[in-house]
């Protein structure tokens, strides 16, 4: 009876291959594996003789064990292609060799964690007992034979001694004996020791079984607890486990991506350079030459200049570093180094498109269709295929919905069928917190009737088991966002957040929810008293009532409710802004101007009138904060309520040697609104400015008014900026009268009917 211990570094292709060389030297009668053993079942997955399994069931892939009555309680276990698990597993499939899982459970795991949340002190015991070089040793105990051998960090190390050094079965021996070294006088943690337990109780029933030969591949760290085994005792293990309540758990498989391999992904277990691991694993000690040809066409791809020239000298400098630095192969840093000085010709920023690419990687695995998930699940891949966007599905590029060489942001089209379909889709996800699509707004297109959506899609793993959450919710997305929704309208009590859910509703096409919404809107509109929830709520029903039709929304209760919202905000927002400071002012400006478009976007003449009336019942009150009087006025200039000449004295008493610099200043901010064109056009309102400006004293008033003209002028476009800085150096603008000359009314009449047309789209009379 034997038993050969594999320590290996979880994602290791050099591990990988050493752990294949042993099996086939050695083949095993069961083959055992560092995994939970309630995941076990999933592993009749991997490399299956189903065809189509073998096709889908492709890594980067991670097995989801949770709990279905809690889904806080989740864990994941990925597996790359160079995942030694992974190969270890593929290869006892292969030869009908039995494959079982020895790790604690994740329905122990869940347990443990629970007794340790309700008494956290006992967790800290073992810390509290360390000194503070114990605790960097256990928290990277690989570390510190790294610093030894003279590396900076175990990564490093790691991956010269062991992934890319091509070692084979012999090398598990001294693995073994460097970790006997490395745990001789350390005190395991209890989950540790629990751990180890539960994996020699797996291999004692291996044993029972009848089985001879066991090959155990797990990590290296577990070996020498792993390690003559019949001099421990089992009764000793099993107290360790005794009383250890269990918690049911579900498990699946979901795809994985290299970025979540990585160690910034906050995987415990993870590495630095997934791409670069597997090229070791496919490609052996070619690895470095297949590397930087990568790199040369990735370059050529972006339109950058990688010629052979550059990899042949890149490769003979990256081995000549490896050389000088001690190591078998080169490393990944070597590599970067030398892509950098060669093929980017020292341009550093090149670097970040190779990290992107052939060092982290973009890599992201397929799960067959077989594997159960929760019907949810299923009906959102089936909206995925209906809709078309199969290949923005568990894509980790961040990608334009719809993107051309023509139209690089793309867009849907909500005039089409298909366009209404993706765009619903995306909105039921968002709603259920599956942002797999993020809706951009681009201000040119917003005055095009809203017929167009922008959306930029990209794929996170942790949608996996959100997915599962919502699926809660129900079986298919339109019953999970409408379960949801009541839910949360139930539970929602301030009128702009429920404004917002009222236009989430609509934009995801879910009329079920919609009723009670609406019953709810009207309610919480009625008893609403503030003015600043009115004003916030107003904008995105105007959004529904101006655009609802574009999806064929019936929006006549919205019509309503915005009905009843428009007057009282008239009646109440000019008792509710006087006496505000400067920060509370630039709030209700922000709202005053998104109600004033919310009212050009309705564009109904009945509430024009009352609006009109409360503008400029702020505009006079002396005791408003000059940006908001500033902006009133404006907006009335604008809108012709107030001729030139009443503006222009306005503005000559805003900004009177009598009126504190710093209030004119903030009077002129409110009042130019972000753009300069009015005084550029307007001769009598720059001369007001100008003078204003130039009666100024530099020690007394300049030096403080500066910084908020600086902040009101540089928002002004460029353009505008230097045309103001040519009339600045004129001076005073002087009138120019025109000559009336008179003119031939017969041609002139010949035009007028097209100017009309183009104008006004008049027709053009025969």
């Amino acid at each position: 009876m034997s038993i050969s211990l594999l320590g290996i570094r979880h994602h290791g292709p050099g591990s990988a291959k050493a752990v294949l060389s042993a099996l086939e030297a050695n083949p095993p009668d069961c083959l055992l594996i560092e995994a939970p053993a309630d995941s076990e079942p999933m592993a009749s997955h991997i490399q299956s003789f189903n065809p189509s399994i073998l096709q889908s069931l492709a890594p980067p892939v991670a097995m989801l064990i949770y709990d279905p009555k809690d889904l806080a309680r989740a864990s994941y276990l990925p597996f790359a292609e160079f995942s030694p698990e992974w190969q270890a597993i593929a290869f006892a499939k292969q030869h009908n060799i039995p494959v079982r899982f020895m790790d604690l459970p994740m329905e122990l795991h869940f347990a443990l964690d629970e007794a340790e949340r309700q008494n956290p002190q006992a967790a800290l015991e073992l810390l509290e007992k360390m000194t503070p070089e114990e605790r960097q040793f256990r928290a990277d105990p690989m570390g510190h034979l790294a610093r030894l051998a003279g590396y900076t960090d175990s990564e490093r190390w790691w991956e010269a001694m062991f992934e890319s050094a091509g070692n084979g079965a012999e090398i598990f021996a001294a693995i073994a004996k460097m970790m006997a070294a490395l745990r001789e006088g350390t005190e395991e943690s209890a989950r540790t020791l629990q751990r180890e337990a539960y994996m020699r109780q797996t291999i004692r029933q291996a044993q029972k079984d009848g089985f001879q030969n066991l090959a155990v591949v797990c990590g290296a760290w577990h070996v020498p607890a792993l390690e003559n085994i019949e001099k421990q005792k089992a009764s000793a293990d099993a107290a360790l486990l005794k009383g250890i309540k269990k918690i049911k758990t579900t498990a699946t498989w979901i795809p994985w991506s290299y970025d979540r391999l990585t160690f910034s992904s906050g995987y415990g277990a993870g590495i630095i350079s997934p791409a670069w691991y597997e090229l070791i694993f496919t490609e052996g000690k070619h690895a470095a030459t297949h590397w930087m040809v990568r790199v040369a066409m990735l370059l050529r791809n972006e339109d950058l200049d990688a010629s052979s020239a550059h990899v042949i000298e890149a490769i003979r400098l990256a081995e000549a570093l490896s050389t000088m630095r001690g190591l078998a192969l080169p490393g990944i840093d070597e590599l970067r180094e030398a892509a950098v000085t060669t093929i980017c010709e020292g341009d550093a920023e090149k670097l970040q498109l190779i990290e992107n690419k052939l060092v982290m990687g973009q890599k992201v695995g397929s799960v067959p269709d077989n594997i159960p998930v929760v019907p949810l699940q299923r009906d959102i891949e089936q909206w995925v295929k209906t809709t078309r966007l199969t290949k923005y599905w568990e894509s980790p590029d961040e990608e334009w919905l719809g993107a051309t060489a023509t139209a690089p942001q793309g867009g849907i089209d909500l005039r089409e069928e298909s366009g209404r379909m993706k765009s619903y889709l995306l909105h039921r996800l968002h709603l259920l917190d599956i942002p797999w699509g993020r809706l951009m707004e681009l201000n040119r297109h917003q005055s095009a009737g809203g017929f167009k959506e922008f959306w930029k899609m990209k794929w996170s793993p942790d949608f996996a088991i959100r997915i599962i959450e919502k699926g809660a919710w129900g079986n298919t997305v339109e019953e999970a966002c409408t379960r949801f929704l009541k839910q949360k309208t139930e539970e929602t009590t301030t009128l702009p957040a429920l404004t917002t859910l009222v236009k989430q509703t609509l934009n995801a096409d879910l009329p079920a929810a919609f009723d009670l919404l609406l019953r709810k809107l009207e309610n919480l509109a009625a008893l609403a008293t503030d003015v600043y929830h009115l004003m916030e709520a107003l904008p995105p029903l105007a959004q529904i009532v101006r655009y609802g039709n574009t999806r064929g929304t019936d929006v006549r209760a919205v019509e309503q409710v915005v009905q009843h919202l428009v007057p009282r905000i008239c009646i109440g927002l000019p008792a509710a802004v006087p006496n505000l400071d400067e920060d509370a002012s630039r709030e209700a400006h922000e709202r005053l101007m998104g109600v004033h478009r919310a009212l050009g976007l309705l564009n109904d003449p009945a509430f024009f009138g009352p609006w009109y009336d409360c503008l400029a019942a702020i505009a006079d009150n002396g005791r408003v904060n000059g940006i908001l009087t500033g902006a009133c006025t404006r907006i009335l200039f604008d809108k012709k309520i107030r001729s030139e000449t009443d503006t222009a004295t306005r503005m000559s008493y805003a900004l009177s040697p009598a009126t504190p610099p710093l209030e004119a200043a903030q009077w002129l901010e409110g009042f130019l609104q972000g753009s300069g064109l009015l005084l550029l056009h307007n001769n009598v309102l720059w001369n007001l400015l100008d003078a204003w400006v130039d009666g100024l004293t530099y020690e007394t008033t300049f030096r403080g008014t500066l910084p908020m003209l600086r902040r009101t002028f540089s928002r002004f476009p460029a353009p505008e900026r230097e045309r103001m800085l040519g009339l600045a150096k004129q001076g005073q603008v002087v009138e120019r009268v025109m000559e009336v000359v008179d003119y031939e009314e017969g041609r002139a009449g010949r035009v007028v009917p097209v100017v009309r047309r183009l104008l006004i789209g008049e027709g053009v009379k025969n």
